[in-house]
């Protein structure tokens, strides 16, 4: 039967009774239980719906954070790479720049060749110790400090340089307290800094060069 038909009376009607259509009627604390169940029913399946989002959302960070820490790990690795390839001619320029603008006084002298003269085991050795002019020099003035340095004018003038031209050919002693077997030789190969020593044992490199090229082949041992 359709509720939407037209109905005619032919009286005017006294009154009128509906009666229930559709299932048995229920309480309003029925009603309530069942509305409260179906938004339970919501929450839990729009949580469900967002932790999925998030869940995957998270994974697609990780993995984009993940790619990146990689490639910035790469990054690093070559960089560090051509760094220790370089680093070695980069450590070796610097010194010798530094070394390069270093102006050794007497006591500088003497220590280095202290430290060399030191590395043989006696002290009645008979060793030739070669400087440059001017360290030499400097090292006379330790010896002897009343006496200026060999580069400064005396009044001697001309003939003192005549004389000077012959000393030292058979080196000079006594210019290491200490070591009296020792000779020091002026050699103008060198420069300031360097000192080489002869011995029974053959020759003692100490020059500043071949420091460097031995601080290279440790620094590229060790790459």
């Amino acid at each position: 039967m359709s509720y939407n038909r037209s109905i005619k009376f032919l009286t005017p009607p006294i009154g009128f009774s509906v009666n229930q259509i559709g299932g048995s009627p229920i309480s309003v604390d029925e009603s309530n239980a069942k509305a409260l169940a179906e938004y339970n029913r919501g929450k839990e399946e729009a949580s469900k719906f967002y932790k999925e989002e998030v869940s995957q959302i998270r994974a697609k960070f990780a993995e984009t954070q993940s790619n990146l820490l990689c490639k910035i790990n790469d990054n690093a690795n070559e960089i560090l790479a051509k760094l220790d390839d370089r680093l070695p001619d980069l450590v070796l320029g610097l010194a010798e720049r530094v070394l390069g603008q270093l102006t050794l006084d007497r006591d500088s002298i003497e220590q280095i060749v202290r430290s060399m003269v030191s590395e043989f085991s006696g002290d009645d050795e008979k060793l030739e110790v070669y400087l440059c002019s001017k360290d030499l020099g400097l090292l006379k003035a330790v010896a002897d400090p009343e006496k200026p340095p060999e580069n400064e004018e005396t009044e001697a003038g001309f003939a003192s340089a005549i004389a000077g031209i012959f000393d030292g050919l058979d080196g000079d002693d006594a210019l290491l307290e200490g070591y009296p077997n020792v000779k020091f030789f002026e050699d103008s190969s060198l420069q300031s800094g360097d000192c080489q020593i002869k011995s029974r044992f053959g020759l003692l490199d100490g020059r500043i060069s071949t420091k460097l090229r031995k601080i290279e082949e440790e620094l590229k041992r060790n790459d």
